[in-house]
């Protein structure tokens, strides 16, 4: 199996933590396995960085530190398609100014919305029903996911490695406008990678 080294510059630790069980769920199904870069030390931290940032980091990932894929993390804060397609939109842009690509983490509004349809799933297994939590206030997911408004990431990374681990991306991708995005562009840097190798 080979390795993709990736590069991820975002506003979280939760996003970082799902991002790599996303990842290693996808590896299981490829004959790639994406590979953190460990000495990539850029942290992104908090929107108004990430936002300023971004290309930058991307770059820096990219050419100095020879990674084949970057990742960006940035909450929507907003649940309006207009205002996804809006942000996407222009922070690829900025990417392409600077000559390079990276794939775009937006959930629609937190990640804890994605979250919270996987602690759902994982409470309702069977169900078909089909919950929509994304116009949902942040901090009402925050309480669904992690049972308080506010809390640390002692708190938080271990219901977040709980609940992204071995996730169910096609279910996921059935649930959430922004997860599918996401997810869309994943499949398709893979399937670039494979008619490359070919």
């Amino acid at each position: 199996m080979s390795s993709i080294l990736y590069g991820f510059f975002g506003e979280d630790e939760a996003q970082r933590l799902f991002l790599h069980h996303y990842l290693n769920a996808v590896s299981a199904t490829q004959a790639q396995q994406f590979i953190a870069d460990d000495t990539f030390r850029l942290v992104g931290g908090n929107k108004s960085k990430v936002d300023s940032q971004f290309d930058e980091a991307c770059e820096i990932g990219l050419v100095r530190h020879q990674q084949q894929c970057f990742f960006i993390g940035r909450d929507l804060d907003d649940y309006s398609a207009e205002a996804f397609h809006e942000k996407v939109a222009a922070m690829q842009a900025r990417l392409h100014s600077r000559g390079v690509a990276a794939i775009l983490l937006i959930p629609v509004q937190c990640i804890e919305h994605w979250l919270w349809y996987l602690h759902w799933h994982a409470e309702n297994p069977g169900s078909t029903k089909n919950m929509s939590f994304e116009t949902q206030p942040r901090r009402v997911a925050k309480e669904a996911v992690y049972g308080t408004p506010k809390c640390s990431t002692k708190h938080s990374n271990p219901i977040v490695e709980r609940l992204s681990t071995g996730l169910d991306i096609e279910w996921l991708v059935s649930r959430s406008d922004s997860f599918r995005a996401f997810h869309r562009q994943v499949s398709d840097y893979m399937v670039r990678l494979t008619n490359a190798g070919k």
